[in-house]
């Protein structure tokens, strides 16, 4: 029979706790029901939302349930219950109409990264001729861009917006040109293809600003809002349920320029694909956001 010193002892019983609040750990996430992620079809959620599944299902073996919807109805859903969070809240302008409505029964569990809307333009249009959205009213500007703003559909927040814009800044001259995403891309390839100028409805983050040589045009007066942060919002009690997963979320975050590279890869592949790589590669820096540490999470 083999002696065992008594600090031999204490280390072995140190490990033998440390291994068996790991499991503990683990075996609550997993007794626990799947988290019900609701999400929007749009390029740069998809990428957040599948990684995030990626990191929980790995690093915290919770389940996870995806469910997809238009964002109203994700809103109302989150709001009520249905699902247990949302992790694409555009605030304080985007969707400020609906996190003022269900806010009472809401939790904000923290900024994923940053975005914005507005008017784009490429670099074949010279930034003497037009640089903001006041020298869309220069004489004979209107007329380089056929007196079109290419857009994606009809009546979303920002097609609405931009027809506040040409209304209060009195810009003339133009009409929307809506279709979809991909319709409105479509369109200013095969102007780029032409050497012809384009006028868009932009948003970043955005694969378009990885493929096509984009600049916003200047605007001053915030008229499309300035900066967004793209927050996870939560259901009520949702914290205290699953402070684990709360605790990732408070900490997650995607450098711009790697989500837009992502979204611009998944084109080529599949998200998936492009998420499972990109997580294989950074798997230290989640593993710091799901520890709750914010310095690693924001390291580059």
């Amino acid at each position: 029979m083999v002696a065992h010193s008594p600090h031999k002892k204490k280390r072995i019983g140190w490990f033998a706790g440390v291994a068996l609040a790991t499991a503990s750990l683990f075996a609550q996430a997993a007794d626990q029901p799947p988290v019900r992620i609701g999400w929007v079809n749009w390029s740069d959620t998809e990428i957040a939302v599948k990684l995030a599944n990626v990191v929980l299902e790995d690093q915290l073996k919770q389940p996870v349930k995806l469910v997809q919807a238009d964002i109203g109805i994700q809103f109302q859903a989150v709001a009520n219950g249905n699902i247990d969070l949302i992790p694409m809240v555009w605030l304080p302008g985007t969707h400020k109409a609906f996190w003022d409505k269900y806010r009472d029964k809401l939790e904000d569990l923290g900024v994923l990264y940053e975005g914005r809307i507005g008017m784009a333009v490429p670099d074949i249009v010279p930034q003497s001729e037009v640089s903001s959205l006041a020298d869309l009213n220069k004489p004979g500007i209107a007329a380089k861009f056929d007196g079109k703003i290419f857009t994606s559909e009809v009546g979303n927040g920002q097609y609405k917006l931009t027809e506040k814009v040409l209304n209060d800044k009195k810009i003339v001259g133009y009409k929307m040109v809506a279709s979809s995403e991909s319709g409105m891309l479509s369109e200013l390839d095969r102007n780029l293809k032409r050497g012809k100028w384009s006028l868009v409805n932009a948003w970043s983050p955005h694969w378009m600003f990885s493929k096509y040589p984009l600049r916003y045009l200047d605007d001053p007066d915030h008229l499309f809002g300035g900066a967004e942060q793209i927050h996870a919002v939560a259901r009520k009690g949702f914290s205290e349920q699953y402070p684990q997963v709360a605790q990732f979320f408070a900490h997650y975050s995607i450098p711009a320029t790697d989500l837009q590279t992502l979204m611009l890869k998944a084109r080529e592949s599949s998200a998936d694909k492009v998420v499972a790589e990109y997580y294989a590669a950074n798997k230290a820096r989640f593993a710091a956001m799901v520890n709750g540490n914010a310095t690693a999470s924001s390291a580059p």
